[in-house]
């Protein structure tokens, strides 16, 4: 599904419920420098997608982690990256995003669980200076944001 940079998305994960129980959106996403003293030069342009996540107490994501079900993450292992042709990036996870930024503290934490609200980035390695990124947690479809944004 496409969506515009700051318009919400859902996720249904409660049966009983017609109610979202997950709610996101990307706010924006622009090129980041990586200034950690310990950084590794990026394969392509680090972009940081600045996002707000809020989750219900109902709220079940589709990953376990260390025995606590229910999870969901926003690293970018769940991520694709597009060239503006379409082309897909063959990834967009790298060492230079583990450790472009001084403050690890403005990164989304990698698992969300029930009753939480978070604001942070995700950093990709993308080896294309504007076209498509897409979220897809389980496999089954996602959401997609063009860049650079405004």
């Amino acid at each position: 599904m496409i969506k515009e940079i700051g318009e919400t998305a859902s996720q249904l994960t409660d049966p009983k419920s017609d109610s979202p129980t997950m709610t996101f959106k990307v706010t924006s996403i622009q090129p980041i420098e990586c200034d950690a003293p310990y950084a590794t030069q990026p394969t392509g342009t680090i972009i940081g997608i600045s996002m707000e996540v809020a989750t219900t107490s109902t709220f079940s994501g589709p990953l376990t982690v260390n025995g606590e079900e229910g999870l969901i993450s926003f690293d970018p292992y769940y991520w694709k990256g597009y060239a503006a042709n379409g082309t897909r990036m063959n990834k967009v996870d790298s060492t230079a995003v583990q450790g472009c930024l001084p403050d690890e503290s403005k990164i989304l934490p990698s698992y969300i669980g029930k009753g939480e609200q978070l604001n942070g980035l995700v950093l990709l390695d993308v080896s294309s200076s504007s076209g498509e990124v897409s979220y897809d947690p389980s496999g089954g479809g996602g959401w997609a944001w063009k860049y650079p944004s405004a």
